[in-house]
This record gives C-alpha cells, structure tokens and sequence, in this order.
C-alpha cells in the first residue's frame, strides 16, 4: 500500500533533469544556427515545447498512478488511443524514407515518443496483476506470450515506420521491467536468444539495416558515405580535447556532421566543451539514474517501483544509446538524446516521463 501522507517531489532528480534540458538549449541554438535563415528559429521552436513539456510535466506530477493498479481503465483508452496515433502516422508523407510523424500545422508529433512510458507502465501492471502466476511455470508461460502479444501490437507499427532503434529501446526496456517484476529467470534463456534471432533476422532483411551494421563495424570503408557521421562524430570529440574549443566555436557542425542538432548533438558538446563537457553530461545522466533507482527503492507498492525502474531506464538507457552511437560503440539507430537533443516531441516526452516518475517519488517512504 502507498503511504497515507505523500512527500514533495524529488528536487534533486528534477535539479538534474532541468540542468540537461538547459544543456540542450544552449547546445541546439550552438549546433543548428546555420541550418535555418534565421539563427534562432530552432531555438525558440525548443523553447516553446520546453514550456509546453514542462506544463506536463507539472500536471504528470500530480497524478495518482496507484490507482491504475486497481482500476485500469484509463491505461485501456490510453492504449486504444496510441494506437490509433501509431496507425495515423501513415496517412501522412514520409520524411526520410519513414513515416514517424504526424503533421499539425508547422509542427510534428511523434507518437513513438510517448508509447514508451505508456507501455512501461502497462508492463508493469501486467506483472502485478499476475504476480502469482511467476511462481508456476504452467501458468507463467501463458502470461508472458499474452504481454507478449500486447506489446506487439504497438511495437510492430513503430518496427513498420520504420523505428528499429525505439522499438528496441521500449522492448528492453520492457523486459527489463519484467525480469525484476519477479518472471522465473528460466524464461529469458528462452526469450533472449529467441528475440536476438528475430532482430538478426530483422537486421539483414533489408540492405540499409545491414549497411548501419557493417559501416558501424568499419566506417573507414565508406568515409564519404554509410561510415561518414562515424567518422565526423570522432573527429568532433578528438577536437575538443580535455577543455574544447569553445561554445558555438565547432568546425565539425558546419555541414561536416551531419544531424549535429538533433541525433549526435553530444558530439558537438564534445567538441566545444571537451571531455570535461561530455563527463558532465554523463554525470547528469547518472544522477537521474540514481534518483530514480533511490525513488524505486523506497516506495512502498510493488506497481510504483516497476514503473519507477522503468520510466528511469527509459530516459537513461536511451542516452546511454545515444552517446554510444556518437562514441561509435554501436551502430546508428536515429535515437535522440534526452532532454538535450533537438525535437519538440522528444523533449515533450522526456519531461513527461520525468513527471511521472516525480508523480512515484510522491509516494516514497522517509
């Protein structure tokens, strides 16, 4: 059972998440000036969903996810509701060969975006609900391919945007949730080899898959072509050095690095603050995880602290992609960096994700 009398908010998880998202506005503004007529265009854009992100954040904090648990009604027509978004996605043009967005006017929404915290949460109420059924394999295997089935459904219209990297982000992210949801660990020397397969399969199905996985493996083979963001993104780190060159002072981010506002703006972080800049950005990151994971640890219900685990891997283990990308310790999968990178959806969903994890940390115990 939650506590009767709920705490203030975690001050310093949110200290550490608004330190990032000031990064990024800095760093968007230093990596995007020249890709628009006007200097501040992508900064103001950021602006505005900042404001909009964190009035959600706001009301997120103020939610109640207790009651999901008992009555989960509202997490049906959340569901229904994604998916219906995640299908509208088609009716409209692609963009760079995938259909992730849907068009409002000037601006674009990204469903994907927001289907991770949805489906951490419906996981874990998942593993609540049935938390009997882990005890008995006769019963734990049937469980797990219905969540299983669930999960599909959603993930399957991300897998089809095109969106490998999110769709594997939300899967492990999932399961993760499910290992400490208390599933017998039995089950993933069967899952995991059987999901690698899948993704293998996935990968080498289509050319431009594989092309990521082998120009990851050896960029120097095409440097002007499928190895080429690599290469840029380790010249940009190596020209920083220990104290960088200075804010707004990068050579690699003009036309050299591709996507330097958006997917490898740390590159540019690197660049012009150094490894100084780079470890701190990684700091904040880590102290996110370690709020969270403190959050986790001292609430009471067993919900609250899968959805706490949860909502932190999200933001952390998508940067943790991020910077791996960057750093050329995993190939490209188009995935943004939390609070920082440039994207209104994006930054919308990583506030949101950070309110409902302030919502949990209510709920703590002293």
């Amino acid at each position: 059972m939650a506590p009767d009398v709920r705490r203030p908010v975690d001050r310093w998880l949110l200290l550490f998440a608004l330190l990032l998202m000031a990064v990024g506005m800095v760093w968007v503004y230093s990596a995007s000036g020249l890709k628009s007529s006007t200097a501040t265009a992508f900064l103001v854009r950021q602006l505005v969903a900042g404001f909009i992100g964190i009035a959600l954040m706001l009301a997120l904090s103020q939610a109640d996810l207790g009651r999901l648990r008992e009555n989960p009604r509202l997490l049906q027509i959340a569901f229904g509701v994604a998916l219906v978004l995640l299908a509208a996605v088609f009716l409209f043009p692609a963009r760079n060969g995938a259909h992730r967005w849907i068009m409002l006017g000037g601006w674009q929404l990204q469903p994907s975006e927001f289907l991770k915290p949805l489906l951490v949460v419906v996981t874990a109420w998942w593993m609540v609900r049935h938390q009997e059924a882990w005890t008995r394999k006769e019963e734990a295997i049937p469980k797990l391919v219905t969540l299983l089935a669930i999960l599909a459904v959603p993930l399957g219209l991300v897998l089809k945007e095109p969106d490998f990297g999110t769709t594997f982000l939300i899967l492990f992210v999932c399961m993760l949730v499910v290992f400490l949801g208390g599933a017998p660990r039995w089950i993933f020397a069967v899952l995991v080899p059987t999901l690698l397969a899948v993704g293998t399969a996935f990968v080498v199905s289509k050319p431009y898959r594989l092309g990521r996985v082998t120009s990851f493996l050896n960029p120097d083979a095409d440097p002007l072509g499928k190895g080429h963001q690599a290469i840029q993104s380790l010249i940009a780190l190596g020209n920083g050095g220990v104290v960088g060159v200075g804010v707004g002072k990068s050579m690699q981010k003009l036309n050299y690095l591709p996507e330097a506002h958006t997917d490898f703006i740390f590159a540019v972080i690197g660049e012009e603050m150094g490894l100084l800049g780079t470890v701190t950005v990684l700091a904040l990151f880590l102290g996110v995880l370690w709020r969270g994971f403190r959050i986790a640890r001292r609430v009471r219900d067993a919900f609250l602290r899968l959805c706490a685990v949860g909502f932190t891997l999200l933001l952390t283990v998508q940067a943790m992609m991020n910077m791996s990308v960057v750093l050329s310790l995993a190939p490209n999968k188009g995935i943004p960096l939390p609070f920082i990178s440039y994207g209104g959806t994006s930054l919308m969903a990583s506030l949101a994700v950070l309110g409902l994890l302030l919502a949990v940390s209510k709920e703590t115990s002293a």
